[in-house]
């Protein structure tokens, strides 16, 4: 396989990310649109592909498609694993959105369903390619900060009434699994994860303080504790008057690092590492994370290699997990262990 010939499931607002990447890889071909909507598969297909990518409105019909090598899911949270499950058992390979899926069980199964077909099942976290966090990452591993024994993050964006009323799915517990949590501060949650380990516990709480027509948690707190001694904690909320940088600090016996968005700096002894985004055309709006393109081509490089991505199936579980295991905290007012 010199080209991986991708369909796109889902022709929604991030989509538009994923199209433009594909785009601007060498080793893509954007073939396939799906949406339920024909007009809105119709004008990706001609915005992305000038109009030679074919349009459907049924994504199993594409899934019958032998020159389909692979699809990237960007649909509604709570159809993630089953699309995904589909598409595995037909011969394809799947990039999915995140959350991967809206409980651990359906998580497995698409694992299992990648592992019996010999496909690749890849979930989508961008953050951890933007420049800030491969440069913290980096003085993790190499020891420069010493063991990591403490972080904090904070995720305070802006989502109005109105964008959840122009969503049939978007604020419900059933079809997006949740709220600010599940939608807004799982990237976040999932760096805390990256750059720590594994975590052991999680204690929680999340309320609906500042909108109307929502049940779900527009804003939340966790204690978060992990294998390797550490603990964190999270405040996230999605009624802040702007969509304001995702801050994140992690603390180490020798030294420490803040993430701010796309930019970090990192303090060792008497010195300070000041990071800034590269100029490397990238994808996505800053706020929550310009890095796609960096992840769909590891994903797409590793396939035609015959290698795992960074980001498969088992990893891109783990903040979807933490995410599940804040809800049932919240809930049964318990400590929960992972």
């Amino acid at each position: 396989m010199e080209k991986v010939r991708v369909a796109l499931i889902g022709c929604g607002r991030v989509a538009a990310v994923h199209a433009e990447a594909l785009r601007l890889l060498d080793s893509t071909e954007l073939v396939a649109c799906v949406d339920i909507r024909q007009e809105r598969a119709e004008k990706f297909a001609e915005m992305y592909t000038g109009g030679s990518a074919k349009v459907f409105t049924d994504y199993k019909e594409v899934l019958k498609l032998e020159e389909v090598d692979a699809v990237e899911i960007c649909l509604p949270h709570y159809l993630h694993a089953p699309v995904t499950i589909d598409a595995l058992n037909a011969g394809k390979h799947v990039l999915t959105e995140k959350p991967m899926a809206l409980s651990p069980a359906d998580m497995d199964a698409m694992i299992a369903a990648a592992d019996e077909n010999g496909k690749t099942l890849g979930v989508i976290f961008q953050n951890r390619y933007n420049d800030s966090t491969v440069a913290v990452k980096e003085a993790i591993d190499s020891g420069k900060l010493g063991k990591i024994i403490g972080a904090r993050a904070f995720v305070t964006w802006k989502r109005t009434d109105e964008y959840y009323s122009q969503s049939d799915w978007k604020g419900t517990w059933d079809k997006e699994g949740g709220g600010t949590l599940i939608d807004q501060a799982i990237h976040t949650i999932d760096l805390m994860h990256y750059l720590i380990g594994q975590p052991t516990e999680i204690s929680a709480s999340y309320f609906t303080r500042d909108h109307e027509i929502i049940d779900v948690d527009d804003v939340a707190e966790a204690l978060i504790r992990f294998d390797t001694g550490a603990m964190a904690c999270l405040y996230a909320n999605c009624f802040y008057v702007y969509d304001a940088p995702i801050y994140l600090e992690l603390v180490g016996e020798k030294g420490r690092a803040e993430i701010r968005a796309d930019k970090a700096d990192i303090y060792v002894g008497n010195t300070e590492t000041h990071v800034e985004p590269s100029v490397e055309p990238t994808t996505g709006k800053t706020y929550w994370g310009a890095s796609h393109s960096r992840q769909i081509k590891n994903y797409y490089q590793s396939l035609l290699e015959g290698k795992q991505p960074d980001i498969d199936g088992r990893k891109g579980k783990v903040a979807a997990a933490m995410v599940l295991a804040m809800y049932e905290s919240a809930r049964s007012g318990k400590t929960v262990k992972l």
